[in-house]
């Protein structure tokens, strides 16, 4: 008993999250202008909550772990789908803690953490993000850059199905930072007999910060369950900020799928994606008016070439005012441009602009409140 207090004391656990409430209206989602109206949990940032802790087992060593789950709180579902142990395009099963799931040891010669993880190039480059990671569900970087449209990336990584963004069965490691700078490296094991390769993502990243201004690049190889296609993926972002006031965000992502491989279309359910090319550049800049008054202006160019050739751009203006340290308001609008109606294009508006409305173009307007606990 008289030892406890002294043990509690190097222990910390932490239950946190973030609520984001809102209300969305998207026209040209059907064909005769048919719009949509709804209520949406995670319009601005996604809804979530979790627990995290560390142990401090040594002057210099802690244990650390991280459970975190989507919560969609209009309904008061949480987590997201994944493929299980088979492969599914969209996933079938659900994973509670389907953001983070992960245990690991931080010391002097970096940090090791093994389990369910984001992929290395959302961790570096998606703080580069033009919109700051805002729009999730229709943000290019999200979708694209991150893997996480399963309609495009289900069939590779250990994932098996729904997003490549996050991966099972991962080993991630973090250097030290020296200087600002640092490296991380990442394995996903596919776990199946007979096959070191197959449904597996392996990936590197280098950064450099000196805590206003940044860059970072990284690079992924995941395979599919067969382990005869793979997919090569690539990020760059940069953050800089020449005043107070401002701040400018850039990146510019691709990846590039090698081996035959069936990723369905409208219409065409066994296309081979052999060769496909797809490409995310964008631009945001932040303005800030006053302490709790910022705006930020964004805009991307999506393009896909090798198998179909594509392209949509999507602009955005978001202004936030902060009621507090942990209670937002926010407002948007968002306009997207694809090069035509057909499906190749407008899927790289990522549901802005309904697939088959006819419509080559479509904007959105949404409102909420967003609060950290």
């Amino acid at each position: 008993m008289l030892m406890a207090p002294a043990v509690s004391a190097q222990s910390q656990v932490t239950v946190y999250g973030l609520l984001d409430a809102g209300i969305t209206y998207n026209n040209h989602q059907s064909a005769g202008d048919g719009g949509r109206f709804s209520v949406e949990p995670g319009v601005l940032q996604v809804s979530r909550w979790g627990v995290r802790g560390s142990e401090q087992v040594s002057a210099d060593t802690r244990i650390l772990f991280a459970l975190e789950s989507t919560l969609n709180n209009d309904t008061g579902s949480a987590g997201a789908g994944f493929g299980g142990n088979q492969f599914s395009q969209n996933g079938t099963s659900t994973a509670l803690f389907d953001r983070a799931a992960w245990l690991g040891i931080s010391g002097r010669y970096g940090t090791l953490t093994a389990g369910r993880q984001n992929i290395l190039g959302v961790e570096s480059v998606g703080r580069a993000d033009p919109a700051d990671l805002a729009h999730a569900a229709t943000n290019p970087n999200v979708l694209l850059s991150g893997m996480y449209a399963g309609a495009l990336y289900g069939g590779f990584g250990s994932n098996r199905g729904g997003a490549a963004l996050r991966q099972n069965n991962a080993l991630k490691y973090v250097s030290p930072v020296a200087d600002g700078t640092g490296f991380a490296l990442m394995v996903s094991a596919g776990e199946q007999v007979g096959s070191l390769r197959t449904s597996s993502y392996a990936g590197a990243s280098v950064f450099h910060s000196n805590g206003r201004d940044g860059v970072a690049l990284a690079y992924g190889e995941f395979r599919d369950q067969t382990g005869t296609a793979s997919l090569h993926a690539w990020a760059a972002g940069v953050k800089w900020r020449p005043s107070d006031n401002w701040a400018v965000r850039m990146s510019y992502a691709g990846d590039i799928v090698r081996g035959d491989i069936s990723i369905p279309m409208p219409g065409n359910p066994q296309a081979n994606a052999n060769g496909r090319r797809i490409t995310v550049t964008g631009i945001g800049i932040d303005y800030q008016y006053s302490p709790q008054l910022v705006s930020t202006v964004a805009a991307y160019q999506s393009q896909r070439s090798g198998d179909l050739s594509g392209k949509a751009a999507q602009y955005l203006l978001i202004t936030k005012y902060s009621l507090s340290t942990r209670t937002v308001l926010y407002g948007s609008l968002t306009l997207a441009i694809a090069g035509s109606a057909a499906p190749q294009d407008a899927m790289l508006a990522l549901g802005l602009i309904g697939i088959g409305s006819g419509y080559r173009s479509a904007w959105r307007a949404a409102s909420g409140m967003q609060h950290v606990f």
